[in-house]
Formats: C-alpha cells, structure tokens, sequence
C-alpha cells in the first residue's frame, strides 16, 4: 500500500519547527510579545509548507511503513 508524503511530512515539519522554536527561543526576533511569537512560528510552517508544495516533493509515493516511520 502506498501514500503520499504529505501527511508524514506535515507531522514531521510541526514537530521539527517547534522543537527549534523552542530550543532556540532566544534567537528568533519577537521574544517578548505571544502574539508576535506565534506569527513568526505560522509563517516560518507556511513558508516551508509552500516551497514543499512548490518543488513537489509532496507528490512523492512512499510505502505505508516508511510514511509512518
């Protein structure tokens, strides 16, 4: 059974920038303000979403196992 990459690569991307953005919250530019904070981490998922989307690497057809590996 195959699948798309879409799926595991969302789940993969959530827990990739979150994990920087929290090992390294001293880095990123809004540190004080929430609000800004959460912009930051939904652009930095909507660009790394549309460049995926772009290259097309979604489309790739992967083994169920692997995917949810």
């Amino acid at each position: 059974m195959k699948w798309k990459l879409r799926i595991p690569m969302m789940l993969f991307i959530f827990e990739l920038v979150s994990g920087i953005h929290q090992f390294y919250a001293d880095m990123f530019i809004f540190k004080e303000n929430n609000f800004l904070n959460s912009i930051q981490y939904l652009g930095a998922l909507g660009i790394i979403f549309y460049i995926l989307e772009k290259t097309g690497v979604h489309e790739k057809r992967v083994n169920f196992l692997i995917g949810i590996l």
